[in-house]
């Protein structure tokens, strides 16, 4: 039986979607004089801001990027992120149930805690793991197997959902069960670069099927 319920964040729990979009295009903008085509933005979604920036703007000063992007995104977040439909619901019911619940995320810690607080949902979560607790990223399996470190759980008693391939991945190198998540804007058609989850679900609701069925 799985114990330990371990979430992504962005595009799994939260709907950052066009946050993450816009402030990518206003970095574009600034260096590249127009904005990208937005399926190269959405397929780095699940890995960390400086890998980006390293991948995507190699050739610009990573510090001036960064703050560009997280400036955009700062003076720009307020509304403008919301908890997906049955998420706050789906949290509530498995704690009701006595399951663990965790997040493993590329985000910094600092906006990731502001819109836990935000959303109200923070307090449900036992450990949260962010880019700022380790030194490895997602796909690889670090930032997972040390939420599992903290809470003293065995992999087999663990399963992670996420949206994109970078969360599929670290699951499969941990060793750990994988769902990918069939909601927001991409419903679950992204790239997931020749492997894939144990799992798709389409509602948050579906998950009791999984980890009850």
């Amino acid at each position: 039986m799985k114990k330990y319920i371990v979430f992504d964040f962005d595009g799994t729990l939260l709907d950052t979607d066009q946050l993450i979009v816009d402030s990518w295009q206003a970095v574009f903008k600034r260096f590249r004089g127009k904005e990208a085509d937005e399926n190269l933005i959405l397929s780095t979604f699940g890995e960390t801001v400086a890998n980006t920036t390293k991948e995507l703007f190699a050739d610009e000063d990573a510090d001036e990027v960064l703050a560009v992007y997280r400036g955009y995104q700062a003076e720009h977040s307020k509304g403008a992120y919301k908890l997906y439909p049955g998420i706050e619901e789906l949290l509530g019911e498995l704690k009701r149930r006595g399951y663990s619940l965790s997040i493993v995320t590329s985000r910094l810690g600092n906006t990731a805690m502001q819109y836990l607080g935000e959303m109200g949902i923070k307090d449900n979560f036992d450990v949260i793991i962010t880019a700022d607790d380790v030194t490895s990223h997602k796909p690889e399996p670090g930032p997972l197997l040390e939420a599992l470190r903290r809470l003293g759980a065995k992999r087999e008693e663990a399963i992670m959902i996420g949206d994109t391939r970078f969360n599929i991945g670290c699951s499969i190198n941990a060793g750990v069960d994988s769902i990918l998540v069939c909601w927001g804007r991409r419903g679950g058609n992204v790239p997931l670069g020749g492997i894939e989850p144990m799992y798709r679900i389409s509602k948050p609701e579906e998950l009791f099927e999984i980890i009850e069925g």
